[in-house]
Order: C-alpha cells, then structure tokens, then sequence
C-alpha cells in the first residue's frame, strides 16, 4: 500500500458546498482519506466527520491531508490541489462583499 501525506493550511473558511464537494471528491479515490490535525484524525470521506472536523479548525490551521491505498499520490495531490482553489475562491468572494 502506498500512503501520502501533504499539508494544508487554511487561507480561509470553507463553505458548506465546499465539505460536501470535497467528500464527494474524497470518494471518488479507493485510497482511505484521512484529515488530521492536533491529534485528532477524521475520515474524510464522511461528511458529518468533514463538518464536525472543519468546526473544530480555524484560519491559519494547518491539516494533514494523508491518503492511504493504490491511488494515494493521485488522492493527495488532487485533493490538496481542490482545497487551494476552494480557499482561493473563499477569499475571492469576501473581498468582493467590501
């Protein structure tokens, strides 16, 4: 088995949309997902862990994203790279509300 691990800082809240399409994509890899941070680990392919986990995790946090299985670069990397654009996207739309 392969495992990844990539890390993650928050540059901004994620929406709920924003969970909900992350476990969707979380999903679509046979790799196990897992979100950890300050010794605390969720499946991220369960949206009620995402939520509870994203409720615990404040701007500037940073996660641990770990993939474990076949596809497990490939989750890692996608999934790492889907959160930059979200969290970009994030601040994009609150600096326009000003």
């Amino acid at each position: 088995m392969n495992v990844e691990t990539s890390t993650v800082t928050l540059t901004a809240p994620l929406s709920m949309n924003s969970l909900m399409a992350f476990v969707k994509k979380a999903k679509t890899f046979d790799s196990h997902v897992s979100l950890y941070r300050n010794g605390h680990s969720i499946n991220g392919k369960n949206l009620t862990s995402v939520i509870t986990f994203n409720l615990t995790v404040k701007e500037s946090d940073s996660i641990l994203l770990i993939a474990d299985g076949e596809d497990a670069q490939e989750a890692s990397v996608q999934l790492v790279e889907w959160l930059q654009k979200e969290m970009d996207g994030a601040k994009e739309e609150t600096l326009s509300l000003m």
